[in-house]
């Protein structure tokens, strides 16, 4: 089996608060260099744009003296003193031009510093009530803003992130088959998904189901990892935490499908420190990447070829999993 490259996101060892406290104060990009480097089995970390990488050069040191990647830059297009209606699809050509140029700023960025590619979660796109938006309008207008950012760089994977139901209770790209659909009608190479899998657990998916679609469009660029109960709140939790048959299923559909990207993480740390809460997601994620490897792919693949298996599915990976482990 194969084994991924791991990373963390910037953003969430930084200030941290809700609608009832502040968790964590904020932390200069030093600050949290200094946790990465404490971080073992750590080998990329996605940075925030702008507020981790206001000083580029800054940024190209600390990557360069904790010997990380850079595995994502993200940008952020959802602040609300600038997006409060609409970034991409916002009804203001200047709202939009703003968001686009965020984006290639972001663009240039991740150039400089050498980054595998930019993601973007756009939050802003949405709405809560019948009548408020010209779907339409709204969506030619997205797809023309994720083309033109698109354009500015050809060479640079540019990744949309869904979400169900985050700012507002119907957010325009909220599943997997709404992603593929700015995709086909984007028709850019360089414009694919950052699969976020608590966001897919969120939307009532299969991540397996879901990678497969992405991959099968070759438009799986990205994986966010994280868990939650499936009661479509975006918890951040730790992987393998709530849904641990399904992570099983989605890390053999992986390997299957050959995915040879990153594993980043969103992990939101309300009763851990962020390091410790990082630090045993990447623990779950290489004890269930070595579970996973114990599977005999054959068998597996047997299985699935045959109608009405799911006792033989369970009896086989119970078994597999409680077995010894066989000495090399």
């Amino acid at each position: 089996m194969r084994s991924w490259r791991l990373s963390v996101n910037a953003a969430f060892f930084g200030a941290q608060r809700d609608v009832y406290t502040e968790y964590r104060p904020a932390r200069t990009l030093e600050e949290k260099f200094a946790i990465f480097r404490r971080m073992p089995h750590l080998d990329g970390v996605e940075l925030k744009h702008p507020f981790d990488l206001e000083d580029v050069e800054l940024a190209r040191r600390l990557l360069a003296e904790s010997g990380l990647k850079l595995s994502a830059v993200n940008v952020d297009i959802k602040d609300a003193a600038l997006f409060r209606y609409g970034a991409l699809s916002a009804r203001s050509a200047e709202t939009r031009a703003l968001a686009v140029q965020r984006l290639t700023a972001g663009i240039d960025v991740a150039v400089a510093l050498g980054a595998d590619l930019v993601t973007t979660c756009p939050l802003a796109e949405g709405y809560d009530y019948p009548f408020e938006r010209d779907y339409t309008r709204a969506w030619d207008d997205m797809v023309a803003a994720v083309a033109e950012a698109a354009d500015h760089n050809p060479d640079m994977p540019l990744c949309l992130e869904y979400q169900p139901h985050d700012v507002q209770s119907k957010p325009l790209l909220s599943n997997v088959g709404k992603v593929l659909y700015l995709c086909q009608r984007v028709d850019r190479p360089n414009v694919g998904a950052n699969l976020d899998i608590g966001h897919s657990f969120a939307a009532g998916e299969s991540p397996a189901e879901a990678a497969t679609l992405l991959h099968g469009a070759g438009k799986l660029f990205y994986i966010h990892t994280n868990d939650n109960p499936g009661d479509g709140g975006d918890w951040d939790l730790l992987s393998g935490s709530m849904h641990w048959w399904q992570w099983l299923e989605l890390l053999y559909t992986l390997d299957r499908l050959g995915y040879g990207g990153w594993l980043g993480a969103d992990i939101a740390a309300h009763q851990l420190e962020a390091e410790t809460a990082s630090g045993a997601n990447i623990m779950m994620l290489r004890r269930m990447m070595a579970l996973v490897e114990r599977l005999d792919r054959e068998a597996i693949e047997a299985l699935l070829a045959r109608e009405g298996n799911a006792a033989a599915v369970f009896d086989y990976l119970t078994g597999a999993l409680l077995a010894p482990k066989k000495a090399e």
